[in-house]
């Protein structure tokens, strides 16, 4: 099973209509699309401190608002190779270590944003592709930066539209698997997120 049929509410209801359709009629594509609205962020958009701490990273995962803890699992490499990478940080410490510099808490909440997602995907399945459907997940990113007793908070939001069947994605959005659409909005929260941080001095 994707990775994205177990973190989202969305690709969970379109994969099971897909399963629907596939002994009846063969193969219904389904595509997914990153949402554009939220800025490209990297490295060098970063304010890295001359002397940067150790951090520890504690990070969750959840859908509609109740723990994740199989998403948690997946995706909390991916946010700790992003906080690696960024440069902010001396060292990642161990999740069971005691912190030496600062904690950064990451928690993102995936959200269904298409009313009625259930009922569209069942449309699409009994109508064998030929009406399509298209739903769209929300996620929530809830970063904290705390070290020295001071705390600096930032949410950063995002996107992906699922099309399955005979449904046109957004205009000039690349289509993606379901699970290289999720990482790639997995570390674009990172990176925005570790950006706005940055731009308040939390890490200095």
């Amino acid at each position: 099973m994707s990775m994205s049929f177990r973190i989202t509410h969305a690709a969970r209801l379109l994969a099971l209509a897909t399963m629907m359709i596939a002994g009846l009629s063969g193969c219904i594509s389904m595509k997914s699309y990153v949402d554009p609205a939220l800025p490209k962020a990297g490295k060098g958009d970063l304010v890295v401190a001359p002397e940067p701490k150790p951090v520890q990273v504690l990070f969750e995962f959840r859908s509609k608002g109740a723990a994740n803890a199989a998403a948690t699992s997946q995706i909390r490499p991916r946010v700790v190779a992003v906080a690696a990478e960024s440069g902010l940080f001396k060292e990642i410490a161990s999740a069971g270590d005691a912190p030496s510099g600062g904690v950064l808490k990451v928690m993102i909440d995936n959200v269904a944003i298409t009313d009625n997602a259930a009922a569209k995907g069942f449309g699409t399945g009994l109508t064998f592709g030929l009406v399509g459907s298209m739903v769209t997940d929300g996620y929530v990113c809830t970063m904290t930066y705390t070290r020295d007793g001071k705390a600096t908070e930032t949410t950063v939001k995002h996107a992906m539209h699922s099309t399955i069947g005979n449904k046109a994605g957004p205009e000039g959005l690349t289509p993606m698997t379901p699970a290289d659409a999720v990482n790639v909005i997995m570390d674009q929260l990172i990176w925005n997120g570790l950006k706005e941080l940055s731009s308040k001095g939390a890490f200095e």
